[in-house]
């Protein structure tokens, strides 16, 4: 009857559950069984608080330096948290109690760490550091060697005298050395698991209470070094406009522009058009934008490389990726009949070997590189030649020097602005129209039309600057606002035909990778919350027990949704937002959790777990449920959070009591649309499951 206009509505309510996989799965088999994918006002609606890059082809050129040099790595970020951070060492979860009983057992014998470490070996997913060698030099040694890089490595490997840096994470040639957070709040707002960062990899206090897993329960896979690092790196620094518990643990602070202090391009995936920001003030006293930060930095390297670096030849390690002939490379997983157990692209990651002139890192910075014309921006496995593009943009912004003589200058956020919009096809209707141009004769369907008649449509900053400016259906994304209609995922393949990202081209419910087979996730399951106290020992829901000081403490499901009472995760410490929100970090609980560890609305609690130790003013609300607390993100430990009781430290933050856990499945690759893409597949950071214990301060004179 609404034919196809039923809609669900997600967000981090189920996101962040650890089998958060299988609800989307459940929810995309829903609402595809019942016709609803690719209809405006049906499918589903995904929102979690991320922002959608619309020129997305454009985008990535410049913000991973492709123009110049392929490929970028990208890693996954929980996977790098996970090992960086040694939270691995407290975790002995094996993957085969996740399993299904009626799986093939290729994960018996395994931790969950351990399918990580073999899925980065295999290629499935990144891996960075990848090497116990420097990628650099792995060049030079191959070229005195008088061999390919990409042959030295398997030689190296197959000798036994190279090794992968996720097997020994905690071996020194394979700390992180150096960290740049810019654009985040690492340390206060999003570390699953903050209280293993301050530890092992800043060195700072902190409040871990799990103990290491013992031997016999390890993974098997990993050098296990008995004594873990503190304090990985060497050199940590941080770019922002205020104070947080990221600028106060770094060893340099970069004060940022704010978005009211420079120039930047907006789209989000709620609204049919990209704008821009614009400087009403220049950055006051020290403050400087995140691009002139870099393009200084970029200068400086490029001063001191003739004497430390010059050029050098570069060993990158790629994974298997989606929409490439890789994804179909290890047709299911058997490799049994290989000669040789290291295949780049097959087997193992692929090698690739790229020229970096560091002397020329500036003047690239300034300009786009070649690449964009020859081979081509790819997206979506099709290729946009943006070169007329190219010619308009030197003839209007100049070219540079050096390396970049010929290109296009772009040593300005409003240049590069505009260069990011005129090459993608959301604001250059001769790109998109282009690229329908190439997936009609791909498809044997016929596309160009949801674009040609703004095939001469060309989005300038200036025009952003005046208004908000409609974007163009483009092949980068699978919606169509042809007409003027809003933009809805799938439409392009439901209307025109246009084939799935997927194995067979259509809509897939059944995953027959052997690891989701083997985790009885072939097709969506109902799985519940992870069982925490028999896998790590926590105390039930529900459980009622009495802490050292004899105080009454309940063990409850701890779930950290967005704050209440703060401008996204930024401003928590805006005086407006702390007088809504009680002047400091706060948790919510139910009148029954409250009225059986005998609190009362507004006095100070300690929630602790194997995780760290957090300490807040209650408050007694009807509206959560019983067994459960909330602690909204981001609060900050730097607004009125005392001393602990019960360890004499600072109070954590609302992710002290969270940490990494990983889902074998969720690093299944190397086949179809599972093969790895940035930004589409891998490990979540997920926290919904977690358990803690809470109880009345027995002393409510807390201590700063």
């Amino acid at each position: 009857e609404s034919g196809g206009r039923s809609q669900i509505v997600m967000g981090a309510g189920i996101n962040h559950y650890y089998h958060a996989d299988e609800i989307y799965r459940t929810i995309l088999a829903l609402t595809s069984m019942c016709a609803t994918q690719g209809v405006n006002g049906g499918g589903w609606a995904h929102y979690v608080g991320q922002e959608k890059v619309r020129p997305i082809a454009g985008w990535s050129q410049f913000a991973f330096a492709l123009d110049w040099v392929r490929p970028a790595r990208q890693m996954i970020s929980t996977g790098f948290w996970y090992l960086t951070t040694d939270q691995w060492r407290y975790d002995a979860t094996p993957a085969e109690r996740l399993a299904s009983p009626l799986g093939a057992g290729s994960l018996a014998g395994k931790t969950t760490a351990d399918t990580m470490v073999e899925s980065m070996k295999r290629g499935w997913t990144p891996s960075y550091p990848t090497f116990n060698r420097s990628p650099l030099l792995l060049g030079q040694q191959a070229r005195q060697a008088g061999m390919d890089p990409a042959d030295y490595v398997v030689d190296q490997l197959e000798r036994g005298e190279l090794r992968f840096a996720c097997e020994d994470p905690d071996a020194e040639e394979n700390f992180p050395r150096i960290l740049a957070s810019w654009r985040t709040n690492l340390l206060g707002s999003s570390a699953k698991g903050t209280e293993f960062f301050l530890r092992h990899m800043v060195g700072a206090d902190n409040d871990v209470q799990a103990t290491e897993t013992p031997q016999g329960r390890r993974p098997v896979s990993m050098t296990w070094r008995d004594q873990a690092p503190q304090g990985k790196l060497d050199l940590m620094w941080t770019a922002d406009f205020h104070t947080t518990s990221t600028t106060l643990h770094s060893d340099v602070v970069l004060p940022a522009a704010t978005w009211y202090e420079k120039y930047d391009l907006s789209t989000t995936d709620m609204h049919p058009f990209i704008h821009s920001f614009n400087e009403a003030i220049t950055p006051p006293w020290q403050a400087r934008t995140d691009f002139a930060i870099y393009q200084q930095l970029a200068g400086m390297i490029a001063q001191w490389a003739p004497k430390y670096l010059g050029t050098q030849t570069d060993v990158v390690a790629a994974p298997l990726t989606h929409d490439t002939p890789d994804a179909m490379t290890m047709a299911h997983g058997d490799v049994s009949h290989l000669p040789h157990q290291w295949v780049p692209g097959v087997t193992m990651p692929k090698l690739i070997a790229v020229e970096r002139d560091y002397t020329q890192l500036l003047n690239k910075f300034n300009t786009i590189g070649p690449l964009v014309e020859s081979p081509g921006i790819p997206t979506k496995g099709i290729m946009l030649v943006p070169d007329k593009e190219i010619e308009a943009l030197r003839r209007a912004h100049g070219t540079g020097e050096g390396a970049g003589k010929a290109r296009p200058l772009i040593d300005t956020p409003i240049k590069a602005g505009d260069a990011v919009m005129h090459m993608s096809g959301a604001t250059n209707g001769r790109l998109a129209t282009q690229g329908w141009q190439t997936l009609s004769r791909r498809t044997g369907t016929q596309l160009a039309s949801l674009s040609q008649e703004e095939a001469g449509k060309q989005v300038t900053f200036a025009q952003t600057q005046s208004r908000p400016q409609p974007v163009i259906t483009t092949p980068e994304w699978s919606g169509s606002e042809h007409g003027g209609r809003r933009y809805s995922a799938f439409v392009v393949n439901v209307e025109h035909a246009k084939p799935w990202h997927t194995l067979t081209g259509r809509m897939h419910y059944y995953l027959d990778h052997d690891w989701m087979r083997d985790m009885g996730e072939a097709l969506p399951t109902f799985r519940p919350p992870l069982d925490f106290t028999t896998l790590y020992g926590e105390q039930s829901p529900g459980t009622v027990s009495s802490a050292q000081s004899g105080q009454a403490q309940v063990a409850v499901r701890y779930i950290t949704a967005h704050n209440k009472w703060a401008i996204h995760s930024q401003y928590y410490d805006n005086l407006h937002m702390l007088t809504l929100g009680r002047g400091g970090q706060t948790i919510w609980m139910s009148p029954q959790d409250a009225e059986t560890i005998g609190v009362r609305d507004n006095e100070w609690v300690e929630a602790y777990n194997r995780n760290g130790v957090v300490a807040a003013r209650a408050i007694v609300s009807h509206r959560i449920p019983q067994g459960t607390v909330f602690m909204y993100h981001a609060q900050e430990r730097t607004m009125n959070t005392p001393l602990t009781e019960s360890t004499g430290k600072r109070g954590g933050t609302h992710n002290s009591l969270t940490r990494i856990v990983l889902k074998p499945s969720h690093f299944a690759g190397g086949y179809a649309q599972l093969s790895y893409a940035f930004n589409y597949i891998g490990p979540t950071g997920n926290n919904r499951d977690e358990v803690t214990v809470i109880r009345r301060r027995s002393n409510q004179e807390v201590t700063f």
